[in-house]
């Protein structure tokens, strides 16, 4: 059984979303979602703690791993039980059993103020990874002086920096059909799109696609190309959007306000987790009470696209 803590159920256009908590566990930024169904288990991180969590849907077991770092993301490999992790130190290879690290790149020589936000494979074996100032959040960031890169490193080790001078990326993602990368500029509240070939990466500069209102962090992707874009502020919603058009499809109300990412799994690709955080809330805020912090599911009508694993080139990795 599933545990439930608080139920949050409105009408959006496309049905009812049903949001529960999942489990006990609080974060003060939980990250990237992401369904090993080879295992049936979500991994999670908690940004902050530098834990990578490892949960169970069915029993509602809660795994976790340190990392003793801030973190990025966990996107889990072609072994099981291994895990590219994003890591004050670089990318490395994160055994979740014994904890152990290996290093497989470190795109910044200088992390000096910065950590490595969120990255994201392609189904050839590339990372894509981002610096970002440990300021960002504070009043006296300097979006000029504390720039960070966007990084695209080849499964050979080539690293290429794609933009040099950003604020905060988040999310990187595919359509469907492996035409075009996109990225959330968080900063400037923008989705922005680069070309790409599966053959040769990514090429060019990239395209502002869509403007928001609000503030956008994470995105998942269903098999429609439809965008569900998580965001932070008193709206408390998920936005969808059609990537083919790049329309506004409809708003999802969601019960805490600081909605950080999302991710499909489940057998169907149907089960909807949500990430969120309960960074910079007052004591007395209701969203403590409402599951700030915890990792939220619903079902989608629409079954969601999933997430490429990394892929181990080494014989230790090969399966």
């Amino acid at each position: 059984m599933r545990p439930k803590i608080n139920n949050y159920s409105k009408e959006s256009k496309s049905g009812i979303y049903d949001f529960r908590v999942l489990s006990e566990h609080r974060s003060l930024l939980a990250e990237t979602p992401i369904w090993d169904g080879r295992i049936k288990r979500l991994y999670w991180t908690d940004l902050f703690e530098g834990t990578v969590h490892r949960f169970d849907p069915e029993t509602g077991l809660d795994e976790s791993v340190e990392t003793n770092s801030c973190i990025g993301a966990a996107i889990p490999c072609n072994v099981e039980g291994k895990l590219l992790v994003a890591i004050d130190d670089g990318l490395m290879i994160l055994d979740f059993d014994s904890g152990d690290l290996e290093l497989i790149a470190a795109p910044e020589t200088e992390m000096d103020g910065f950590r490595y936000n969120d990255t994201r494979c392609d189904a050839v074996g590339r990372i894509f990874t981002s610096t970002v100032s440990s300021k960002y959040p504070d009043p006296d960031f300097d979006p000029d002086k504390m720039a960070g890169k966007f990084f695209m490193i080849e499964p050979d080790g080539k690293v290429t920096v794609l933009v040099d001078h950003i604020a905060q990326y988040n999310t990187i993602f595919f359509d469907n059909g492996n035409n075009y990368l996109f990225v959330v500029d968080t900063y400037n509240r923008k989705l922005l799109r680069f070309d790409y070939a599966q053959e040769s990466g990514v090429y060019g500069k990239p395209e502002t696609v869509i403007v928001f209102d609000d503030m956008p962090d994470g995105v998942s992707v269903d098999i429609e190309d439809h965008i569900y874009v998580c965001h932070w502020g008193e709206k408390k919603h998920i936005t969808v959007w059609d990537i083919k058009d790049f329309s506004f499809i409809h708003s999802i109300p969601f019960p805490v306000k600081n909605v950080c990412c999302g991710g499909f799994g489940g057998q169907d690709m149907k089960d909807f987790y949500v990430a969120t955080s309960s960074y910079g809330l007052l004591d007395d805020d209701p969203d403590f009470e409402n599951g700030a912090g915890a990792i939220f599911f619903a079902r989608s009508i629409t079954p969601g696209k999933p997430e490429n694993f990394y892929r181990i080139k080494n014989k230790k990795g090969r399966k």
